[in-house]
């Protein structure tokens, strides 16, 4: 038994009763997971990954050594992600819809997932109707986040909007130091100004990010779906 796990009630304690408007964004998480096509979680964003098994041995404080260590992390795993973290199992983190370069170029992701791409969009307007649509999202899975704010700044949109879905106990997201149970409860957030991290969890944990990254303005992560 982890450390972890002694400190959660059991998973068998948690409602896995998903709410209806989460259901459709939720199976096909779990089908993309078990695709074998969930895309390698870039380096930097590995960066602000906790690797779990990695920090229990050794307390890295660089930078740039954690940089190093993801980016020369090859080793193969049962699962499509490139190594654990988190306490839910392998884990693994990509994006859909538009990112900031030439022509905001389009993600893997939006090939190899584009019914869950079109779906995820479509939930963040169920979610906020008045909000204007991002465009990209940020798909993660069983994945802790170190304290971190976001790279680059939001394109007229200063906030991020976030959610968390799956059978998980504890996880809950800290926004400057203040705690957010985020499981099937959205809630926005400014991602380039706020530190954020996420808390321990036990379980399957899923979470989505939308947000408009510097370099796409104007573009409607729903407008690219087919």
């Amino acid at each position: 038994k982890t450390v972890a796990e002694s400190l959660f009630p059991s998973i068998g304690s948690v409602d896995s009763k998903v709410p209806l408007l989460y259901e459709k964004v939720l199976n096909l998480l779990r089908k993309a997971d078990t695709s074998e096509l969930w895309p390698t979680t870039t380096p930097k964003r590995q960066l602000v990954m906790i690797s779990t098994n990695e920090d229990e041995k050794e307390n890295d404080t660089c930078l740039s050594a954690a940089l190093i260590k993801a980016q020369s992390n090859s080793g193969t795993r049962a699962s499509a992600y490139t190594f654990k973290e988190g306490q839910g199992g392998a884990s693994g983190s990509f994006s859909v819809g538009a990112m900031p370069g030439v022509q905001c170029e389009q993600p893997k992701g939006n090939t190899l997932f584009p019914e869950l791409m079109k779906a995820a969009f479509e939930l963040e307007i169920a979610l906020c109707p008045n909000r204007e649509p991002s465009s990209t999202i940020a798909v993660n899975r069983n994945a802790q986040f170190r304290p971190h704010v976001d790279n680059g700044a939001g394109a007229g949109q200063s906030t991020s909007l976030i959610v968390g879905m799956g059978t998980y106990v504890g996880g809950e997201l800290m926004v400057e130091g203040k705690k957010h149970d985020i499981r099937y409860e959205a809630i926005e957030f400014n991602g380039w100004t706020q530190r954020h991290w996420t808390l321990p969890f036990v379980g399957e944990r899923y979470s989505l990010v939308w947000f408009t990254p510097k370099g796409c303005e104007g573009v409607h992560g729903i407008e690219l779906c087919k």
